[in-house]
């Protein structure tokens, strides 16, 4: 019975003094990695996306256009959108990469004379989008101008 018990003491000894990176380092003569070498967990730790948040992303379809999506969840530096006009329907959810992916605060596009340009026209409502985007970008004196609904 003892001998499983010493097996106990060795393990919370264990636990008790844990692992001490700065001893490692100096005992091996390594160094530490720069954090700018781990830019996945710098940006999921320092980036501000939250569901809910919109922004302004470059077309899949037509990549000189862009479209405001919704952040519907994160994942690390990932993020799952769905294009403004798509209401609850997850189909058309994608994924991107923050570290690559062409986004943008919503009223960048009016501030950078870029066009807005639903993926799908037949989805969105204008006036609702007007609407419901005029709230952040009201103060925008072109922003109607930038929106383009582009007959198929």
């Amino acid at each position: 019975g003892r001998s499983s018990g010493g097996g106990d003491e060795e393990g919370s000894s264990l636990e008790e003094t844990g692992f001490n990176w700065g001893e490692y380092l100096e005992e091996t003569g390594a160094s530490a990695a720069p954090h700018t070498s781990f830019k996945h967990v710098e940006i999921s730790i320092q980036s501000n996306f939250q569901p809910g948040m919109k922004l302004e992303v470059a077309n899949k379809k037509n990549p000189d256009t862009y479209w405001v999506a919704t952040v519907i969840t994160t994942c690390g530096q990932l993020l799952l959108l769905r294009y403004c006009g798509y209401g609850e329907d997850r189909r058309a959810d994608f994924w991107c990469d923050v570290v690559i992916a062409d986004l943008h605060p919503v009223g960048w596009c009016t501030q950078n004379n870029k066009t807005l340009m639903p993926p799908d026209e037949g989805r969105v409502d204008e006036s609702i989008l007007l609407s419901h985007l005029g709230e952040k970008c009201g103060s925008c004196p072109s922003f109607r101008n930038t929106i383009k609904f582009v007959s198929s």
